[in-house]
């Protein structure tokens, strides 16, 4: 026989997670004040590409440009209510890749993510992008509809010259619903028409 508390109950073990709701809040409303600031020492420009590892409750200003080679970030273990969030303060338009990995075991969440290209000024902080269970058949405004497959343990994507949403501002959050599994979510920063980067995709590595 089927629990007839199941949905209350369910209800009530979330209810017992302060960090997970304080988490969660704080990514639909984009307000991430509550988090702490990564050593800038771990986020240089030089770190970008020896590789940054990002930290549970914390914000990485990350000072890559992909100017002198592409940069590598790795997140930390997916546990449940974790947030961290990555932020690109320097302008990432220099040709090469920022390539963020899951770390051993854990994935991105399946669903789907709709790039809208707002185009509308340079330094034009744009609309969050969610991660949904459900596939967009109609991309915003010019912009990409990107998959998130089941498997997916790996994002990259291209610093692209003059056209992109990776200016100084550009943000991504990373949100753990459930063990293992990172859900993500981005506002991008318009450089130029506001273009999605060149090679935005999630894959198995």
């Amino acid at each position: 026989m089927a629990n007839p508390m199941y949905g209350s109950n369910k209800f009530d073990n979330s209810l017992g997670s302060a960090k997970y709701f304080e988490n969660k809040l704080a990514l639909y409303s984009w307000n991430f004040g509550h988090l702490a600031m990564q050593l800038a020492a771990d986020t240089t420009e030089a770190k970008s590409r020896s590789g940054i590892t990002l930290i549970d409750g914390q914000i990485c200003e990350s000072l890559g440009v992909a100017d002198t080679g592409a940069a590598a970030t790795t997140l930390p273990a997916a546990t449940y209510g974790a947030l961290c969030v990555y932020r690109h303060s320097g302008q990432f338009d220099g040709g090469n890749n920022n390539v963020i990995s899951c770390g051993t075991g854990d994935t991105f969440k399946q669903g789907s993510m709709n790039f809208q290209a707002e185009a509308q000024e340079v330094l034009h902080v744009m609309t969050p992008v969610y991660l949904s269970e459900y596939t967009p058949t109609v991309a915003i405004a010019g912009g990409s509809i990107i998959a998130v497959a089941d498997a997916d343990n790996t994002l990259t994507y291209t610093g692209t010259a003059t056209n992109n949403q990776t200016h100084i501002g550009a943000e991504w959050a990373f949100f753990c619903e459930k063990d293992g599994e990172w859900t993500p979510a981005f506002r991008g920063v318009e450089l130029g028409t506001g273009a999605v980067n060149t090679n935005l995709a999630f894959s198995t590595v």
